[in-house]
């Protein structure tokens, strides 16, 4: 060992849980910055509304006792701001549940969703015929994409049938499977340590690390939070590096490798801090990669759909490359988001991986409760549970706090 081992200042177990648990209270106020607001959320709800009463009372659409039903990250809990503009993709099924594939085509489908849809004065100008939906634009709000769908009269376990226009052909898919899948797997909960447990009744401040974030408006989990995190690092790898842009995993394939890697991370044991649930979620991710078969192809299966397999650009080699570029990247930030101590230094590799404006809410909102609860005294370090003499000792005031 080097003299300079002994000079090194070790953390407690204390502060190394204040530190991860001050990260996790960052990804999850990143989070709320990047899903739709409850405002925003309740506008889209009534939209869909509007646009679902319409649909059902066309003459030729309603005999065809069309529903519709959210799915994607709307239906999930993982929506994500775009990196640039403030416009959210709201995805929808329109499920004509008495269509019977065989006597409708992939066009006819389409044309009565656009047609009824451009027969409405407020839509006119609104509709736009997309490759795999049609799309209803509310500026600087939100675009509201709808998928046509009709039953899959041979599955007995309520799959549907989408057009692939291109194709001409009808195409499996389970979005209300897949949500009740992931959502299952999102309520299991993990175990923590003793560690954890001891400080989990009690807000702590470590001093010299980052502070914890004050309590969270809404819990969504670790496992939508991940999803949520390497979807925007996954948006910012795309932007960096515009070469390999259009190899970049696609958002459902990180979803289902990511509630897969969950499923079985909280079955294995348990972790110190939600941190470091989520780390694991991300290592695990590659395991549910299967492949490459004899023909260079790899298969993310669909869980929910037999024979789906969300993979199925990955024949092509450069798309499993570039996901594991990205992973690694992943993987890199994360590890040197631990080993930092300094607001200014984490906020600025914050900024880099996932975004500037959103983590510069997070961290002037972060700054600014501190001060308001600094300043009325509130704060204070608290000893864990099993410390000898467990007190709460107030911090004096000051015009700063945390600052590297």
């Amino acid at each position: 060992m080097s003299y300079l081992d002994y000079l090194t200042v070790k953390e407690s177990p204390a502060e190394i849980y204040a530190r991860k648990t001050a990260l996790y209270s960052i990804f999850d106020r990143l989070g709320q910055e990047l899903e739709m607001p409850p405002s925003r959320y309740e506008e889209a709800k009534k939209r869909y509304t509007s646009v679902s009463n319409w649909l059902q009372g066309c003459r030729k659409l309603g005999p065809l006792d069309p529903i519709m039903f959210g799915q994607g990250s709307f239906a999930l809990g993982t929506t994500v701001r775009p990196l640039h503009g403030d416009e959210f993709d709201v995805d929808f099924i329109s499920h004509l549940q008495l269509a019977h594939p065989q006597l409708y085509t992939q066009e006819q489908v389409y044309e009565l969703i656009l047609s009824r849809l451009r027969a409405n004065g407020d839509y006119v100008n609104m509709v736009q015929l997309m490759k795999r939906c049609v799309r209803l634009c509310y500026a600087n709000e939100f675009h509201l994409d709808i998928t046509p769908a009709v039953s899959n009269p041979t599955c007995p376990r309520g799959s549907l049938y989408v057009p692939d226009r291109k194709l001409a052909i009808w195409k499996d898919s389970h979005p209300k499977g897949y949500a009740e899948w992931f959502t299952d797997i999102a309520k299991l909960k993990p175990r923590f340590t003793t560690l954890s447990k001891s400080f989990s009744e009690t807000r702590h401040v470590a001093l010299g690390t980052t502070e914890p974030l004050p309590e969270q408006q809404a819990y969504r989990g670790v496992l939508r939070r991940a999803v949520q995190v390497m979807k925007r690092h996954r948006d910012t790898f795309r932007e960096k590096q515009p070469r390999l842009a259009d190899y970049a995993p696609i958002s459902i394939i990180i979803t289902t490798l990511a509630a897969h890697a969950y499923e079985l991370a909280v079955g294995l044991g348990e972790y110190d801090s939600e941190f470091d649930l989520m780390n694991a979620v991300i290592t695990l991710m590659p395991r549910f990669i299967e492949g490459p078969d004899w023909k260079g192809c790899y298969q993310v299966k669909n869980p929910s759909n037999d024979g789906e397999n969300f993979a199925d650009k990955w024949s092509e080699p450069q798309y499993h490359l570039v996901f594991t570029q990205w992973h690694h990247a992943m993987q890199r930030d994360l590890q040197t988001l631990e080993k930092l101590h300094g607001q200014d230094e984490l906020q600025k590799s914050l900024r880099d991986s996932l975004g500037a404006p959103e983590v510069d809410r997070v961290f002037s909102n972060q700054l600014q409760q501190l001060n308001q609860q600094r300043q009325q005294g509130r704060l204070s370090i608290t000893a864990p549970a099993a410390a000898p003499a467990a007190a709460s000792i107030p911090l004096a005031r000051n015009t700063f706090f945390g600052r590297a």
